[in-house]
């Protein structure tokens, strides 16, 4: 039975949470799920590409986790989540299915991709899912993507029609060879700089940017996590 504070914490959350149905739960790769979510109370948000949604797996408690939908449609969003990390959350996903209920808040600004039309997108297993909702906005990217599993990253976005332009490398003790492979795919043209993820390679990354000859006319990053912390986004 849910103790008074559990209850209490439930009432507060119905002020702001929705109460959404699983109706798909598919692994499509190696520690990644494909989760849709669907409740007529999404029906009418105003979402853009790049913006996130907290999901609140545990009834009881107002711990919830960022997600950035792949696509928002009517009474249905899309995620990809990650399943290998710690948490609640990820255990949750890597146990989920159909039928199954959780709370959705959002969505919410997180990271503005509209109107970007040539960019170079750096990242990790946990910024796959705005790689997706990027690729709907502009075709015209190069993925540089550091992860613990390359070929499971590769084939998430493969099933996404993004692997031919992607290096996926494995993530690299020596950070500079990340920096090697994100200079390699630099355009000679004006482009935006999209940098999730990993909070240390977030600020390397932008940091090596001021040595580039032809530096982004914009960066758009944020720290996803960080180690031995959690809840950066």
């Amino acid at each position: 039975m849910p103790s008074l504070s559990e209850r209490l914490v439930d009432l507060a959350g119905n002020a702001f949470l929705r109460t959404a149905e699983v109706t798909v739960a598919q692994p499509c790769a190696p520690g990644f799920v494909r989760v849709e979510l669907r409740a007529e109370a999404l029906r009418g948000a105003e979402w853009a590409p790049g913006m996130k949604t907290q999901i609140r797996t545990q009834r009881g408690t107002l711990k919830l986790r960022a997600y950035t939908p792949i696509r928002w449609d009517g009474d249905t969003t899309e995620l990809i989540a990650c399943t290998h990390a710690d948490g609640p959350a990820a255990e949750w996903f890597r146990t989920v299915a159909a039928g199954d209920m959780c709370d959705v808040f959002g969505p919410r600004k997180s990271i503005d991709l509209r109107g970007i039309d040539r960019a170079v997108f750096v990242g990790d297993e946990s910024s796959i899912a705005l790689a997706i909702a990027l690729s709907g906005v502009t075709s015209r990217v190069d993925h540089v993507i550091e992860a613990a599993d390359p070929d499971a990253a590769t084939a998430v976005l493969a099933a996404h029609g993004l692997d031919r332009s992607s290096r996926v490398v494995a993530k690299p003790a020596d950070p500079r060879a990340l920096l090697d492979h994100v200079r390699g795919v630099t355009p000679d043209e004006p482009f935006v700089l999209v940098v999730t993820g990993n909070a240390k390679t977030v600020h390397e990354v932008r940091r090596d940017t001021r040595n580039w000859s032809l530096r982004p006319v914009e960066i758009k990053g944020k720290a996803y996590w960080a180690e031995g912390r959690t809840g950066l986004d």
